[in-house]
């Protein structure tokens, strides 16, 4: 196989808290995470140079080895050896940067998957969420996406059954987008005490409870970031007014998604907020 093509999802956060800062100096985290049906599309080409390159279609972004997808390649080279030469990767992008839907950890997970496939070197989810775990903090969990509490910095993924049936979401992003590193240092000193059990939670998604998983939505950066950044907040209450029966910022933000009771409901809403100028981006989607 000389290339081969895969998508690279978004993710939500139903859930996010802050558990305080580790010895590491990353953040202690507890969140629920599912993957939605917004997806960048990622390709990898065997490359005769002697070393690899990634272009993408959208100009904003960091190359070199700042960017995600070639600090994936490195760390699954460095893990396989000689069994993987130079690539070439192209990337075009959907979800927007600096949103909190994790796309850059998406694309870095997409590269490790990419690897594995197009030079048949046969390793297992476990394998690979170990090397994407020294990539970034959310790129274990895109191993295998679905749905997932995560914990520890991140890369302690406890796999959740699917969710009841796919839930229509819009998903919003606003001009401002917000950086991580920034997010955490305004939140520094904030240690979370909510909770949120495995068992318990995988037997109301399995018994398609969807009021179970509205209820405990919960997301600590939004009181901090609402203050900071007046957009999102209004974004989040537009959500609501086109029609959403609930919705949060996902990650550190800038994006918002509505969880709505149709696709109908969806549609509209997202065509209701694209002709919102201060609206960014907008896409109606669902989970996968």
């Amino acid at each position: 196989m000389d290339s081969a093509s895969f998508t690279s999802p978004a993710k939500i956060n139903l859930f996010l808290d802050i558990r305080g800062k580790r010895p590491d100096g990353y953040h202690e985290t507890l969140t629920w995470m599912q993957t939605i049906d917004l997806c960048d599309t990622l390709s990898l080409a065997r490359s005769a140079r002697d070393f690899s390159t990634l272009r993408s279609d959208n100009s904003s972004m960091p190359l070199g080895k700042r960017n995600l997808c070639i600090k994936a390649y490195e760390a699954a080279r460095a893990a396989a050896g000689d069994a993987v030469d130079s690539v070439e990767i192209s990337l075009k992008k959907r979800v927007p940067l600096g949103s909190g839907l994790g796309g850059g950890s998406s694309n870095a997970a997409s590269v490790i998957k990419g690897l594995n496939v197009l030079f048949s070197l046969g390793m297992s989810d476990e394998k690979m969420s170990k090397i994407a775990a020294g990539v970034g903090t959310d790129v274990p969990f895109f191993i295998r996406g679905g749905a997932a509490i995560a914990s520890g910095r991140g890369e302690i993924i406890s796999p959740l059954p699917s969710l009841p049936a796919p839930i229509h979401l819009v998903v919003a992003k606003p001009e401002a987008s917000v950086s991580t590193g920034e997010a955490y240092k305004w939140v520094k000193g904030y240690k979370g005490e909510r909770e949120l059990a495995r068992e318990e939670t995988a037997a109301r998604i399995a018994s398609g409870d969807l009021q179970y998983v509205m209820d405990r939505m919960f997301n600590c950066f939004e009181e901090i970031v609402f203050g900071r950044l007046p957009a999102i907040a209004a974004l989040k209450s537009k959500l609501l007014d086109a029609g959403c029966v609930k919705a949060q910022m996902t990650g550190s933000g800038s994006a918002v998604f509505g969880i709505c009771p149709d696709e109908k409901t969806a549609r509209s809403a997202a065509s209701a907020l694209s002709a919102d100028d201060d609206t960014l981006f907008v896409a109606a989607c669902r989970t996968i």
